[in-house]
């Protein structure tokens, strides 16, 4: 049986641009007290450095090698949406006391510039097929640096145990919201982003995706999973993050209430855990080497075509 909100209301993504970015962070402002289970999804050009291991041997990758491969695609890439959705642990969402409709938010940035900037050809195409318009982004969107203060400045960071914060395979997540927020590339070393991890948003982190294989043995991306459990995607397009926001706290949801045994308090020691970067993660004893996609569209010419991690 697929999840359903425990009422009819309809959800309707809330579209954040320049123009609305502040008067938007006031709902959020408002609504976090109550509603302070965060889900994020964040969408951006593809990855532009690829793994050269086998893809049914990613899974066993080093923690090490996994940050240097999403430390590489993040600081060279700029963010194109940042979709966030608010909830209580029952999964209710904000209605600002309308009752009619529930909402999530889509913040459009305008950072990305398909004349200069890198990205994967095939990312693209599917993100303006799934209805990303980056002409608007780029003419109506927000600026990183704003967003960087709306967030230093709403309380959603800096919370240490107020605020739990749900991602599903969430590096990049935490990785795009790092570099906005501290401007400047990511940390060398995984141990310190881990550490900027945790000052910013705290120790209830939460991985889906890594809690699912932990505790359940439950594998495969949002789509498969959602469907696996029974979750049916209530508003919105696949890749679009606000969409897949919401999709991952309704997965999130779904997952907990159907583990009996799973504790809300302290989620089985899963806090922090973000998938592919956990310390005694399986891995190789070898370095592997990673390589930039020739199908993409690479400006920098400094850069190599093959890194070593």
């Amino acid at each position: 049986m697929a999840l359903k909100m425990k009422s009819s209301t309809p959800i309707r993504v809330r579209e954040v641009w320049a123009e609305n970015l502040v008067a938007e962070f006031s709902l959020i402002k408002e609504a976090i007290s109550r509603f302070s289970f965060v889900s994020l999804d964040t969408e951006f050009p593809g990855t532009l450095f690829l793994s050269n291991l086998d893809k049914s041997l990613l899974s066993q990758a080093p923690p090490s090698h996994n940050y240097c491969l999403m430390k590489y695609n993040v600081d060279l890439l700029k963010i194109i949406q940042l979709g966030m959705t608010l909830s209580d642990s029952q999964g209710n969402l904000p209605s600002f006391g309308t009752e009619l409709i529930h909402y999530v938010w889509q913040f459009n940035f305008r950072d990305f510039n398909i004349e200069y900037d890198p990205y994967n050809d095939e990312s693209i195409g599917l993100l303006e097929r799934q209805g990303i318009d980056l002409k608007k982004n780029r003419e109506k969107g927000i600026d990183s640096s704003d967003f960087a203060w709306m967030v230093l400045t709403s309380g959603l960071v800096f919370n240490n145990c107020s605020i739990t914060w749900i991602t599903f395979h969430g590096a990049y997540d935490f990785g795009f919201l790092i570099k906005i927020l501290t401007r400047r590339e990511l940390p060398c070393d995984m141990a310190s982003f881990l550490g900027m991890v945790s000052f910013f948003f705290g120790v209830r982190v939460y991985d889906t995706k890594f809690m699912m294989g932990s505790i359940s043995g439950l594998r495969g991306g949002l789509e498969r999973v959602a469907k696996l459990l029974g979750v049916e995607r209530t508003t919105g397009s696949r890749h679009q993050a606000g969409s897949d926001s919401l999709l991952t706290q309704q997965t999130f949801v779904r997952f907990k209430d159907s583990c009996a045994n799973l504790d809300l308090e302290n989620l089985n020691g899963c806090e922090g855990m973000i998938f592919g970067l956990c310390e005694g993660w399986l891995g190789f004893d070898r370095t592997p080497e990673v390589y930039i996609e020739t199908s993409t569209r690479l400006i920098k010419p400094q850069l190599k075509e093959v890194f070593s991690v």
